[in-house]
């Protein structure tokens, strides 16, 4: 019976590390596509016209802003996965430690 669980288990963590990558694959197109309307948008006066009569002041965000904010979300997101992991390791092994010198 413990084994199954063990395969269950293993299958469930196999999965989650693909759904995490794939996420990060999404997320990295669509800050391609951002960077992608953004140059078209600098270069293409008939987009900056339409953009400007039928989205309005929101038109502003195409200029690459949109593509920065998102960048930066990922970025942040990145640092502060990053450093929580490494405050948790550190915490266990100061509390290893603590128990080793008791």
């Amino acid at each position: 019976m413990s084994d199954r669980l063990d395969m269950d288990r293993l299958e469930q963590e196999r999965i989650v590390k693909r759904t995490r990558w794939l996420v990060w694959a999404e997320s990295l197109i669509i800050l391609g596509l951002l960077v992608w309307v953004s140059l078209e948008y600098e270069n293409n006066l008939f987009l900056q016209s339409w953009a400007k009569s039928n989205v309005g002041p929101v038109s502003f965000l195409l200029n690459g802003t949109l593509a920065g904010l998102y960048a930066g979300a990922l970025l942040g997101y990145t640092v502060a996965k990053y450093g929580g992991r490494r405050s948790e390791e550190e915490k266990i092994l100061e509390s290893l430690k603590k128990k080793s010198l008791s």
